[in-house]
């Protein structure tokens, strides 16, 4: 049984928004140019460059006709298009004028099929208003990323044990970056469309887990090939209305996925090496995104709405909570798995939660209160505009630095975190701009490996470049 915590654990509109030592953290006014640091063995990344000199940008169209032979015979066209775009678009083929010149009574079939399908999709969203919402805007609507659909950068993940650094294009292929730039290879799939996420296996050099239009792509690349276009074949795990899939996460250890979708209000837990899921069922509304904590023993889920949820993942029991208004926009745990702080997509407010082990799931509320620390209302800093509404949230494995970009102003914004004995500060730091009028799409920060312990933030820019920001000399 859930124990809901609904909007009495928030602060009133009318109420004032105060933290422990009565007042709110604001916004850094310090400016920090970055663009002069050039940390040595990173590799340069400039997606816009590299899509314009390998003319990867191309339309779907266009891929398609390259790769459909001219005489591919009905079933096996239909075939395909089930396993690449869904039942859908395969009885669309199927219903097409092309197959019915072939084959009237497979067309007449599939036009009946696909009646009924639009007919059941109908009921099903007048019984589940949230699923009106579909397409590429719905995505982009849910994302962490600023500026989804047209952003050359849609995604970046660092690997959690090595140097390796994944960044996923608007052209719906993958880049992986190591300490040896001279070969980069390049992650792409007639499959592979609409990234929306992804996750490296921890312990695992080189498996990849990929969320997107049609379920989730499992890359698992050979280490010792140096090609520009691995051979190997991605996997691909789909479930039953269960897409897009807009986030994937792997557990710390690495045994366990948890995959979501916004089209459906479970979240499924896969077993990769068994090719076996089990759904964790909820009634109301979908997932949007996933959070693992660091030690693996929380995961936190936010759906489309108002409610989110923290799952003890020893028991899969979660804890329901619920917000004034709108949904979380964007959340990240403390490296010690105490703390998850967390924005919504309706107030320029940053929230903390603290979770102490022995009292997790009591009713203890003077424990479990969602406290606002810092107000990241826009503020003009000479001809600078800082903070605004929140986009996305990016906490340092170190504990001491937290990331912040914004729907509207085209800087980072940066706050310095400390926590000792289950107490919690930060304060502000400093604010990070880019070039000319490009603004942050994305943020993160490189894992701790053998080859970096120190706080390395990664900034993907509209103009497709990815910045490093070290904080070893702040």
């Amino acid at each position: 049984m859930e124990s809901p915590r609904g909007c009495t654990d928030f602060p009133t509109p009318e109420s004032p928004i105060v933290t422990e030592n009565g007042r709110l953290c604001s916004v850094p006014v310090r400016e920090v140019t970055g663009n002069a640091y050039i940390l040595e063995f990173y590799p340069e990344i400039n997606i816009s460059r590299e899509m314009f000199h390998g003319s990867s940008l191309k339309s779907m169209d266009d891929r398609r006709s390259l790769m459909i032979p001219v005489n591919e015979p009905l079933i096996k066209r239909i075939t395909r298009t089930f396993f690449e775009e869904g039942l859908m678009e395969a009885l669309e083929e199927a219903a097409s004028p092309q197959s019915s010149s072939i084959s009237p009574v497979t067309s007449s079939v599939a036009k009946y099929a696909l009646r009924l399908l639009v007919l059941l999709r109908k009921l099903r969203r007048t019984v589940h208003p949230h699923l009106r919402e579909e397409g590429i805007e719905s995505i982009a609507k849910y994302s962490e990323t600023r500026d989804w659909q047209k952003s050359y950068i849609r995604c970046i993940r660092w690997h959690p044990n090595c140097f390796k650094i994944a960044v996923a294009s608007c052209d719906d292929s993958i880049r992986v970056y190591t300490d040896e730039p001279t070969v980069v290879p390049i992650l792409k799939s007639g499959t592979q469309k609409c990234i929306t996420s992804m996750a490296w296996r921890p312990y695992s050099a080189a498996e990849l887990a990929v969320g997107c239009q049609v379920g989730v792509l499992l890359w698992s690349m050979d280490p010792n090939l140096h090609i520009t276009r691995p051979l190997s074949q991605a996997n691909l795990l789909k479930h039953p209305n269960f897409n897009p899939v807009t986030s994937v996460e792997w557990s710390p250890d690495g045994c366990l996925l948890a995959t979501s979708s916004i089209n459906d209000t479970d979240i499924l837990i896969w077993d990769v090496d068994r090719c076996r899921n089990v759904p964790l069922k909820r009634v109301g509304l979908p997932c949007s995104f996933l959070k693992w904590s660091p030690d693996g023993v929380r995961m936190f889920s936010s759906t489309v709405g108002n409610v989110f949820r923290v799952w003890a993942t020893d028991k899969w029991v979660p804890e329901r909570w619920t917000i004034a208004k709108g949904s979380i926009q964007s959340a990240a745990w403390s490296p010690c798995g105490s703390f998850l702080l967390f924005v919504t997509t309706e107030e320029p407010i940053l929230y903390r939660l603290q979770f102490v082990e022995e009292q997790i799931f009591t009713s203890s509320s003077l424990s479990k209160q969602a406290l606002p620390i810092a107000d990241l209302s826009k503020i003009e800093v000479g001809v600078r505009t800082v903070g605004g509404m929140p986009q996305s949230i990016a906490w340092d494995p170190n504990g001491q630095y937290l990331a912040i970009i914004f729907k509207d102003s085209p800087n980072v914004v940066v706050f310095a975190t400390s926590i000792h004995k289950h107490q919690f500060s930060i304060s502000p730091s400093c604010f990070i701009t880019g070039i000319g009028v490009e603004f942050p799409s994305y943020i993160c920060f490189q894992s701790k490996n053998r080859k970096n312990s120190d706080s390395v933030l990664t900034i993907g820019w509209s103009s497709g470049r990815a910045q490093y920001f070290p904080f070893a000399n702040m």
